[in-house]
């Protein structure tokens, strides 16, 4: 029962996505890109828990987390991307987590679901699946696997705003990350950055 309200309430969320006329528009738990992480926290806080780990450092990222929110209804935490040096802390990129306590399999399955119903959602954009793989770019072992379906609003250019869909299983090795499906929502100059740069 708990899994069968969790996908009604992922729908409900999706369902006012059809209202968006660009990425921008787009919300988890209220947060655009677009908006200042200011609105949702204070700085001292971003400046004390921001993480600048890639190889690139023009992006940061930061985690709000459900526990600390009145806010969150459906979401675990939230973790937003901004410019490192952007004193606004303007996001460019946010992602939901829904944390599963290592059923990859049930991940996979309401990931599908949530698939289907894009799609019907948002019938003119271009999706594709990522496939499921391991993640070298994290885990260089190969025993962390990632399960990714997107959604691409311009499938013509090399780099566009686009939403994420995946299915998290870490290696428990590293004790780094939890399980989770993850919904994320990118811009197009992120999804540069992170093609590019972020782990090169």
């Amino acid at each position: 029962m708990k899994r069968f309200v969790l996908i009604i309430i992922l729908i409900l969320n999706l369902q006012s996505w059809t209202k968006a006329d660009d990425i921008s528009e787009f919300e988890i738990e209220g947060i655009s890109i677009g908006d200042s992480l200011l609105d949702y926290t204070s700085e001292k806080e971003i400046k004390e828990k921001m993480i600048t780990d890639y190889n690139s450092k023009t992006y940061s990222r930061y985690t709000l987390r459900s526990i600390n929110s009145k806010n969150f209804k459906l979401y675990d935490d939230i973790q937003v991307h901004f410019k490192t040096q952007d004193k606004n802390y303007i996001i460019a990129a946010e992602s939901g987590a829904i944390y599963n306590d290592n059923k990859f399999d049930e991940c996979l399955d309401l990931k599908e679901k949530v698939i289907d119903d894009t799609k019907k959602i948002l019938p003119e954009v271009f999706s594709y699946d990522g496939g499921t793989a391991p993640w070298l770019n994290i885990d260089s072992s190969g025993k962390t696997i990632t399960s990714t379906y997107y959604f691409i609003f311009d499938r013509y250019k090399k780099y566009s705003d686009f939403i994420e869909l995946a299915c998290y299983d870490w290696n428990e090795e590293l004790n780094q990350g939890t399980d989770h499906l993850k919904v994320g929502v990118n811009s197009k100059e992120f999804d540069q950055w992170l093609t590019e740069e972020a782990f090169k």
